[in-house]
């Protein structure tokens, strides 16, 4: 989570697979975050790891939402995403809304109406095919 937290994101969030509830909110609100969203997801590996098991997990992670985390608190997000010793905070960590879309900061976007979506589709390129074979 430091490498995370050094590429200044702005919304980082952890969830476990033994979580739907909790997993599809941090899914939604990450796909909905205009900016640089990151999101770990938990889950055990039957096969390879041993100790981090699906009832290790259940007994250690915990909603830091739930328990009154402050997600605009970059600080204390650093430090509940990097402290995994004896609990394991999930949840929106991190969220930063006051930061402009990465599109909308781009010069030469700023005179379009719009969006990038909006601009991908399909065309038909036959007659430019013919000139060329």
């Amino acid at each position: 989570m430091d490498l995370i937290f050094s590429l200044n994101p702005t919304f980082v969030a952890r969830g476990f697979s033994g979580d739907i509830k909790l997993m599809t909110r941090i899914l939604k609100a990450a796909v909905q975050h205009g900016g640089f969203a990151f999101v770990e997801m938990l889950q055990a590996c039957p096969t390879y790891n041993h100790f981090a098991t699906h009832e290790y997990l259940l007994d250690r992670y915990f909603d830091a939402n739930a328990n009154g985390h402050d997600p605009g608190n970059l600080q204390q997000a650093k430090a509940l995403a990097t402290q995994v010793q004896d609990r394991i905070a999930c949840g929106i960590l991190y969220q930063r809304e006051d930061i402009p879309h990465f599109y909308d900061r781009l010069i030469p976007r700023q005179e379009l109406k719009t969006t990038c979506v909006e601009e991908v589709r399909r065309y038909d390129v036959s007659e430019y095919w013919k000139e060329l074979v």
